[in-house]
């Protein structure tokens, strides 16, 4: 894996310099394009055990997520395309209960490889894999009441032990969306991750195993060129 996505990034980019931009027939679009993205959703921790917390009613974690980033564009044929995207990622899922509020923080840098296809020129539905890279997590309960002796005070509580996200994750990205503009779109995307979030909890208060990040966001695509 290591060796196989610069390989991918560096063909892309080659492809990219090869050969001077050209419109395409079909779609309008150039064969070779960049452009930004910036995505707003929610964002949930999924595949917990029903009993994963103190509470066993316990909910999945859920919350804001926020995406920005780059993408590119190569043209395969007339309605297929390849468009590759650069994204950090934020997102801070938590749950309340009756002993306190959960948080799972993260940053992650994020490259979705997604292969598009265009039912018309304004309508198109994509899906592809994504990589993604933790830079930044951290996992905590803010408890709501303090003991009677007062060690336990109202407030910042670790959960037993610091738990660290993976710093690799993998998981299907798809979505649909539409052009409003020559150069602007509006999309719906679901990412559903295939390798656990947090795979070493052993001595936490809470048992995260299992954890992946689901996750849904309406985003706006502008391409430069």
């Amino acid at each position: 894996m290591k060796l196989y996505l610069p390989l991918v990034l560096a063909v892309f980019v080659a492809l990219s310099f090869a050969q001077e931009p050209e419109q395409n027939k079909s779609t309008g679009k150039k064969e070779i394009g960049l452009g930004a993205r910036l995505a707003v959703g929610y964002g949930m921790i999924w595949g917990l055990k029903d009993d994963w917390s103190i509470d066993e009613d316990d909910e999945n974690p859920g919350g804001l997520d926020l995406e920005a980033g780059v993408m590119g564009r190569y043209v395969v044929t007339p309605i297929v395309h390849f468009t590759p995207e650069l994204l950090f990622h934020y997102g801070k899922p938590k749950h309340d209960n009756k002993y306190g509020k959960y948080e799972f923080s993260f940053m992650n840098v994020e490259i979705p490889l997604l292969v598009r296809a265009y039912a018309s020129p304004k309508f198109y539905g994509y899906i592809g894999p994504q990589l993604g890279f933790n830079i930044h997590n951290d996992v905590s309960l803010k408890a709501k009441y303090a003991d009677k002796t007062g060690s336990n005070p109202t407030g910042y509580t670790k959960f037993g032990k610091k738990v660290d996200q993976a710093v690799f994750g993998f998981g299907i990205a798809a979505g649909v969306g539409y052009y409003l503009m020559d150069k602007l779109s509006l999309d719906f995307r679901t990412y559903m991750g295939l390798t656990e979030q947090y795979p070493d909890t052993k001595g936490s208060l809470v048992d995260l195993k299992g954890a992946k990040l689901l996750s849904f966001a309406i985003g706006a695509n502008y391409w430069i060129f």
